[in-house]
């Protein structure tokens, strides 16, 4: 079966080289025209003209914004007022996102004009293969960021997947010593996660305790004492995520739920989720502590690209530029770490640091796309 899926990707890589999508009639000339006329990809300009890319907007139609942020919205009303282009903006979920976009895509719909958006696997595999989305990195940024960090797009922010904790008996401390301790009767029903069938954070997670089965052995046995037995999963990453549910985890819709059931907790409660739902807990709408130390965290990279064949393509530079830039991107960069390396981070969580976790996993997209569905079956399985 994994050699099946193997020789399936490469078909569909081959397709991408070839300019094929999936479900269209589309040629490799038609893209690489578009690419010609929008000035990317390969025509791309080293030093680009902001001024010349502005002028050439105003002429462009307004542009739609696809978001899983309702964050976006204040930004792209700066945007407007202070460029005079219009965007239309769509918030959904990341999955319903990328779903929406492919489904357009195939049918010969074009709408979309940037994204942004998680789940780099789900880009890959779904979109990146067809040609759905591009690729763009300001020219000025592209000598300063690696190249992990534009592929398969630019890195807009990165979010880090974390356990929040409460502990009444001692609020600035975590109620356990290993992450194996979820998986015991004392935590039965005292943690929520989000799926990982909803949420890529998650996803990714998962991707991480099962790549990094080696670490979760050793885990195991440094917190009960003996080598872990495997009866019916293949590692200690699989045995974890049965455990955990079959201990009767809280599988809730949403990160919020997550944040609100920690919180509603009594003595001692833990979940999982992306780290910038902390801001709340500074806001004073959720009381629960971040979990930097103890049990591994994951980077969680959230992405912007440009919608292939977009009638708006200088707009779509610009809006990115703007929603990665400083000033542009100021509500994320209090919350998240900015994906272009001139940006600060500020405000109420600036003094966190992606370097302040000090057990940090990178999912790299190869595992993901190698995982997610075996796990996504897993999940399904012991739920």
């Amino acid at each position: 079966m994994q050699h099946l899926k193997s020789i399936a990707r490469l078909l569909l890589g081959a397709l991408a080289v070839t300019g094929l999508t999936l479900g269209t009639t589309a040629l490799a000339q038609d893209y690489d025209a578009w690419l010609q006329q929008a000035q990317l990809g390969p025509y791309q300009s080293a030093d680009e003209d902001w001024d010349a890319i502005l002028e050439a907007a105003r002429s462009e139609p307004p542009l739609v914004l696809y978001t899983e942020t309702s964050r976006a919205f204040p930004m792209v009303e700066a945007f407007e007022a202070e460029t005079g282009l219009s965007v239309e903006g769509i918030n959904l979920r990341g999955t319903e996102i990328i779903e929406r976009i492919r489904r357009e895509f195939d049918a010969g719909i074009y709408n979309v004009g940037v994204v942004l958006v998680g789940s780099g696997a789900l880009i890959q595999d779904q979109l990146i293969s067809r040609n759905a989305l591009t690729a763009y990195t300001p020219s000025e940024l592209i000598p300063l960021m690696n190249e992990s960090a534009m592929s398969p797009l630019m890195v807009h922010r990165y979010s880090v997947g974390t356990w929040y904790f409460k502990n009444d008996a001692d609020p600035n401390t975590p109620p356990y010593e290993n992450i194996w301790a979820f998986t015991t009767p004392e935590f039965s029903n005292r943690v929520a996660i989000n799926s990982p069938l909803v949420s890529g954070t998650t996803m990714e997670y998962m991707v991480g305790l099962v790549s990094n089965a080696d670490q979760m052995a050793e885990l195991y046995e440094d917190y009960f004492g003996e080598p872990i037995r495997l009866a019916v999963t293949e590692n200690a990453g699989y045995e974890f995520i049965k455990r955990l549910l079959e201990n009767r985890a809280r599988v809730l819709p949403a990160f919020r739920d997550v944040s609100a059931a920690v919180s509603a907790g009594q003595d001692y409660f833990v979940g999982f989720g992306a780290h910038s739902a902390y801001a709340a807990v500074v806001r004073g709408e959720f009381d629960f502590q971040l979990d930097t130390d103890i049990a591994p965290a994951v980077l969680s990279p959230r992405y912007i690209g440009i919608g292939t064949f977009t009638e708006s393509p200088n707009t779509a530079k610009l809006l990115l530029r703007w929603l990665t830039s400083q000033e542009g991107g100021s509500v994320w960069w209090g919350e998240d770490f900015p994906g272009n390396p001139t940006v600060m981070s500020t405000g109420e969580m600036e003094t966190l640091r992606l370097d302040s976790f000090d057990k940090l996993w990178d999912t790299p997209i190869e595992q993901q796309l190698q995982l997610r569905d075996d796990i996504a079956d897993f999940f399904i399985l012991y739920q």
